[in-house]
């Protein structure tokens, strides 16, 4: 085989590589660029994407609640060691106040979002999509030190049909033991118990075991 035919092996090869390159979530390619920018030492320009192992969350977000770490950004708590949520209740984006307990007897996801965040954007459709097709699960937003207006306009553009509280300076969130950066989202068993907690981001098929899981409880 000559020069030529070497390279149109190699050109052949190359076009069968890319043909064989599968989809990627937006999430996931947010994920692989925090972690590139964490290896560079760059830390700082991507605060709103990364977050720390669950061990050092704990300690600098309040810990104690009981997180075993399941897979990285994902931790759940066992059964018996579970503790209630922290209380969490305001105005709506939409405007009417609400209180977390009235999902008390539900397992309910609580997502802690701003529209100024990339993965935050990344991940609301898949939640958009969990929340419609599990309608026995309740789902609730906390919208973190954001433009209202900003944040009313996420809300219609991605079509997000459960509720988000507002935490306009971050009070709310730090009652509960959510890391730096966001977003972060938080599941509760049906007595109001922290039960799961993701960081960075979360897909519908890391939420789905973890739903799963606890309905399976009794």
């Amino acid at each position: 085989m000559d020069g030529r035919q070497d390279a149109r092996a190699a050109s052949d090869a190359s076009r069968m590589r890319v043909g064989r390159t599968s989809y990627r979530h937006p999430l996931r390619i947010v994920r692989a660029l925090c972690v590139s920018v964490l290896a560079a030492g760059a830390l700082a320009l991507m605060t709103t994407a990364c977050s720390g192992g669950s061990d050092s969350v704990d300690q600098a977000a309040g810990g104690g609640f009981g997180f075993v770490q399941q897979a990285p950004n994902s931790d759940f708590v066992p059964i018996g060691s579970r503790k209630p949520a922290p209380d969490l209740t305001g105005p709506t984006v939409a405007g009417p106040e609400l209180s977390l307990v009235a999902f008390r007897g539900k397992i309910t996801v609580v997502n802690f979002w701003a529209s100024w965040c990339a993965p935050c954007r990344a991940e609301t459709p898949g939640l958009v999509r969990m929340a419609a097709d599990n309608p026995e699960v309740a789902f609730v937003g906390v919208n973190e030190k954001d433009n209202l207006s900003a944040a009313k306009a996420f809300v219609r553009d991605n079509d997000v049909a459960y509720p988000s509280i507002v935490d306009r300076i971050g009070t709310l969130a730090a009652r509960w033991p959510v890391p730096p950066g966001l977003p972060s989202t938080f599941v509760l068993d049906r007595e109001g118990r922290l039960a799961a907690r993701f960081t960075g981001g979360v897909l519908p098929d890391e939420l789905t075991p973890v739903l799963a899981r606890l309905q399976a409880e009794t």
